[in-house]
């Protein structure tokens, strides 16, 4: 197993980790969630819940999530490249 494979390993994991992070939040502020569908509602909603949070250390922690979620999901695009293009 290559490095390149470990990482997009970790990239899935930390996306997924990410996710459901997203989906506990949304959760804990009352709205419904469904585990395995509506990834791309649950972000569009947790964006939005940023963006309206008034306390300024919430937002930070939902703006670590989400940068979190970017960065993984770079990962997943990026890694996928490289072992193709290594080959």
């Amino acid at each position: 197993m290559s490095w390149l494979s470990i990482g997009l390993i970790g990239s899935i994991v930390f996306t997924l980790h990410s996710f459901q992070q997203i989906k506990m939040t949304l959760k804990e502020k009352g709205h419904h969630v469904d585990l395995m569908t509506g990834w791309l509602d649950d972000y569009r909603r947790f964006k939005q819940l940023a963006l309206n949070e008034p306390d300024e250390t919430t937002r930070y922690k939902y703006q670590r999530v989400l940068n979190g979620l970017y960065l993984a999901l770079a990962g997943l695009v990026f890694i996928p490249l490289l072992m193709i293009m290594g080959k």
